[in-house]
């Protein structure tokens, strides 16, 4: 019994050098220089692989950003062009329809069109100034509502029956009153 418990302590004693041989071998590798270089240029490795994707990734997201920006600026160009295109035939008839009106009060005057107004006798003269203030006084009025109801100077000018130069003189005018 003794001599088999001597035979038991002998094999383990023997397995437990070569495990401290393994062992010892194992960690003399892992924690020499070029064993913690190694592994460190693998880490670092590692890292520049994951670093060159992300950014490869969001240079990606970068250049379908500015294609998308692209994009929206050429569209926003179209309409910039077909608004003014727009706006130049709106005014374009808003100075024919002004001229078309000029030419009708003329022809209601009297006058030709594009010609000077009627001479005016008697008493016609002398109550021609107030008619005529009243009404540039009523016009006036009509213009500056116009204008602070956010009315276009154009067609303010269609509506009242003032010249468009008329119209931006007194918005200008009405504006500087109240700056002051």
């Amino acid at each position: 019994m003794v001599l088999t418990i001597l035979i038991l302590l002998a094999v383990e004693i023997g397995g437990l050098l070569v495990v401290y041989a393994v062992l010892r071998e194992r960690v003399r590798r892992g924690t020499s220089a070029a064993a913690q270089s190694q592994e460190l240029r693998e880490e670092v490795s590692r890292l520049v692989v994951e670093l060159n994707q992300t950014t490869d990734r969001n240079i990606a997201l970068v250049e379908d950003g500015i294609a998308r920006l692209n994009e929206l600026l050429a569209r926003a160009d179209k309409k910039i062009g077909l608004l003014r295109r727009e706006s130049e035939k709106h005014e374009m008839g808003m100075q024919v329809y002004s001229r078309l009106g000029e030419g009708r009060s003329a022809v209601e005057q009297g006058a030709p069109a594009g010609g000077p107004p009627p001479a005016k006798t008697g008493r016609a003269r002398a109550a021609a100034p107030k008619a005529e203030e009243g009404e540039a006084t009523d016009a006036r009025e009509q213009v500056v509502r116009l204008a602070r109801g956010g009315f276009a100077p154009s067609l303010i000018a269609a509506r009242v029956g003032v010249p468009l130069g008329e119209v931006e003189l007194i918005i200008s005018l009405e504006q500087r009153k109240g700056q002051s």
